[in-house]
């Protein structure tokens, strides 16, 4: 008899792939992340802070984002000749590329 357990998650399609995307991009598997969370909750005795719920605090984490991102604008100078729309669309193409 096997010491090993399974988990079977359901979940939209989209998600699936562009989870096990950035999983492929840093030479992981659901496997090894499952792993790594479930030996983190077991270690801390708690949900990582990224994923609990933030039902108490009614910002979403968006929100808060949108906050952190506000509070540091102008602090940074960028490089001449950056183009940061192109490096959004770059990204986005990245991120959602096959969704489109």
């Amino acid at each position: 008899m096997s010491n090993e357990a399974t988990i079977n998650a359901r979940m939209p399609d989209a998600l699936k792939r562009g989870g096990g995307r950035v999983l492929d991009e840093n030479g992981m598997s659901p496997t090894q992340i499952i792993r790594r969370l479930y030996g983190y909750m077991e270690r801390e005795g708690r949900i990582p802070e990224c994923l609990e719920d933030d039902a108490a605090d009614e910002r979403s984490v968006f929100d808060r984002r949108r906050e952190l991102a506000r509070s540091v604008a102008g602090t940074i100078t960028l490089p001449d000749g950056l183009d940061a729309r192109k490096l959004r669309a770059e990204r986005l193409d990245r991120k959602y590329g096959d969704l489109l």
